[in-house]
């Protein structure tokens, strides 16, 4: 029986724009942002306001994934614990949230230094609500939410269908079109029918 659902922000939860090649082609990183930015216990600013130029961009331009408030609403009547894990920052999680109405019983921002595609953020989420990979599900669009789960060792993975994930191919994930279609794949499998 599922207890714990982990999800992704940026194209999970909200609608994102972000062009994450793009936004790496302009700061100058190949790899992985947050660790390009933080390296060596230094941050480096310049970028760092890069980044965030970006996405305060995309938290103004945004708005939640069709459904996404009945789902959270549909999960809580389980009762199944809510948390919501981005490498976004605090400040726009918090704007996005409050400005929806939208609420999870944990949020993990960047500034804890949990990063995906690093299992860490659901290691501590599983820890925190004292729950195994076998009660825990990950929701996501990215093959860093896909690394992250596979190893934190959770096997029910969902991934939304959308220009990105669909370009992922792997044979261990669910991919789900809307969170109506979702809550129906949940029921006919991890849950019973009410």
């Amino acid at each position: 029986m599922i207890k714990l659902a982990i999800f992704d922000m940026d194209g999970t939860v909200f609608e994102s724009y972000l062009n994450w090649a793009e936004i790496k082609e302009n700061l100058g990183i190949e790899s992985n942002i947050l660790k390009e930015i933080y390296k060596n216990n230094r941050v480096d600013r310049v970028k760092l306001a890069k980044l965030e130029g970006y996405e305060e961009e995309n938290t103004l331009r945004t708005a939640p994934i069709k459904g996404i408030a009945g789902f959270l609403s549909f999960l809580k009547s389980r009762p199944v614990d809510t948390a919501l894990v981005t490498n976004n920052n605090k400040k726009n999680t918090a704007y996005l949230l409050e400005n929806f109405s939208l609420r999870f019983d944990t949020v993990i921002t960047r500034e804890k230094k949990l990063w995906k595609p690093s299992p860490d953020p659901f290691f501590h989420v599983m820890d925190l609500y004292r729950r195994d990979v076998k009660e825990t599900i990950a929701i996501g669009d990215s093959h860093y939410d896909v690394k992250a789960a596979k190893e934190a060792g959770i096997a029910n993975i969902f991934i939304i269908k959308n220009e990105v994930s669909q370009k992922l191919s792997d044979n261990d994930i669910v991919y789900f079109k809307d969170y109506h279609d979702l809550k129906k794949i949940l029921e006919s499998g991890l849950f019973e029918k009410e």
